[in-house]
């Protein structure tokens, strides 16, 4: 491929399939491969914090429906494209688990994590977030390991800071779940 030329999030995709390119830490940004340095453990640890709190939400709230998506490439914008690859991804509506098994989608999840686990990602994060909000993500969390802190941003909405003992909402995506900020950074055992 031309080097000068934008790559599509069609393209970017076609590449997870060539083993010797590692999809998990690169995004598209308006047409350009980006690396990202690969999370610290605290990142994983905030993913499978949330991943059961969810889980365990969803099996006690019988009207809620929903399903959760891992590193999935996000198509945010086109022409030129960017793909993101948030850590976790939590779709409402249409078919149940339709985008588990993709590379890729043009389908908007409802709500979005991100973590700032690392200088890059925190250096591209204002960016990130804005891009999640402007494709219309009704609710966007950044998790701090640092700050052991959520930042939650909304559209129209002045960004909210929990930490500590405080416990985050999970309106207007999860109806009435809660989770403690303390739970969600700590360390599996």
């Amino acid at each position: 491929m031309d080097s000068l030329r934008l790559m599509t999030a069609e393209e970017f995709a076609a590449l997870a399939e060539e083993d010797e390119f590692e999809p998990r830490w690169t995004e598209l940004v308006s047409g350009r491969i980006v690396s990202l340095e690969p999370p610290a453990l605290e990142h994983g640890a905030v993913v499978l914090n949330l991943t059961k709190a969810i889980a365990r939400y969803l099996q006690q709230a019988q009207d809620e429906n929903g399903y959760a998506c891992f590193e999935i490439g996000l198509v945010v914008a086109r022409n030129p494209d960017t793909v993101r690859r948030p850590p976790v991804s939590f779709f409402v509506g249409g078919q149940r688990f339709a985008e588990l098994d993709r590379h890729l989608t043009e389908t908007r999840p409802a709500f979005v994590v991100e973590i700032a686990s690392t200088n890059d990602r925190r250096r591209a994060m204002r960016e990130r977030v804005e891009s999640y909000l402007k494709w219309g993500v009704r609710t966007v969390w950044v998790a701090d390991p640092a700050e052991k802190a959520i930042h939650v941003m909304q559209s129209g909405r002045p960004p909210r800071l929990f930490s500590g003992e405080q416990s985050v909402p999970g309106y207007p995506v999860f109806g009435n779940f809660q989770l403690r900020i303390n739970e969600l950074f700590e360390m599996p055992g």
